[in-house]
């Protein structure tokens, strides 16, 4: 048991003690005060000895500890890392069996749109229609951008401006204009415009093919005579009075 004149603990605590009393003697100013401001650098001069139990110094071997805590952090990081770039180099093998070369667009080329993902959209403010009897692809769009870092392209789409106009290569198609020598019978010719003196143009309306309604005025989808589907535009309800093509619209939906 150690007391204050009989310090028997054990041989280290008592070596350690003399050293301590030891060095508190050499350093005390004459009058024997200070002793006590004196102790933190003893402490700190004692503190890098080795302790053979922990292989460290009793002052740094909590930070040895928490580095250690650290670097076993980061080797978890980096190998959670490590396991996601696997998985994602497994997933885009396994993906790629099931792709095909992927078709170079340029500017100015004329695509089609899947409406797979834009359903929808398609079908904003007509609860009628059904998805299933949607046309599966639309077009044909001209591209106006690429955007190769991406695989993207951006449509000219005036008559969708709904529908964000950048998609994806996998969602586009490209279009093949009729070959009217090969199939003389698909032959497409566009009747040109009648011309007036003071320099306007005037098209003939074939039929109406959609309408689409706001709270303050109707939109319709005209198909113009001897044109196709490019063609197609949306002309607000008032342009359009006094038409046939709008009266065999509203007799045909009953409006």
């Amino acid at each position: 048991m150690s007391s204050s004149f009989h310090p028997q603990s054990d041989g280290s605590s008592e070596r350690t003690n003399k050293s301590v009393i030891q060095a508190i003697r050499f350093h005390i100013e004459r009058n024997q005060k200070g002793w006590v401001a004196l102790l933190p650098r003893l402490r700190l001069g004692r503190s890098p000895r080795l302790v053979p139990p922990v292989v460290s110094t009793p002052v740094l071997a909590p930070e040895i500890k928490a580095a250690k805590v650290i670097q076993q952090h980061e080797l978890l990081v980096m190998e959670a890392q490590d396991n996601l770039l696997l998985a994602k180099i497994n997933q885009a093998a396994q993906a790629n069996k099931h792709r095909g070369e992927e078709f170079i667009y340029r500017v100015g080329d004329r695509v089609m749109l899947s409406t797979r993902n834009r359903r929808k959209e398609l079908k904003a403010g007509d609860n009628s229609r059904v998805t299933k009897f949607l046309a599966r692809w639309i077009g044909p769009f001209s591209i106006t951008q690429v955007h190769p870092e991406a695989s993207t392209y951006t449509l000219d789409m005036p008559n969708h401006p709904r529908i964000f106009p950048v998609f994806h290569g996998s969602q586009l198609k490209p279009y093949f204009a009729n070959n009217d020598i090969e199939i003389p019978t698909r032959a497409h010719i566009c009747p040109p415009p009648l011309k007036f003196e003071d320099g306007a143009e005037e098209y003939f309306i074939d039929w109406i093919l959609d309408e689409h309604k706001t709270r303050r005025h109707s939109r319709y989808l005209v198909r113009w005579k001897g044109y196709g589907a490019e063609d197609d535009l949306w002309i607000p309800e008032q342009e359009l009075k006094g038409t046939d093509a709008l009266a065999r619209w509203k007799e045909r939906s009953g409006t």
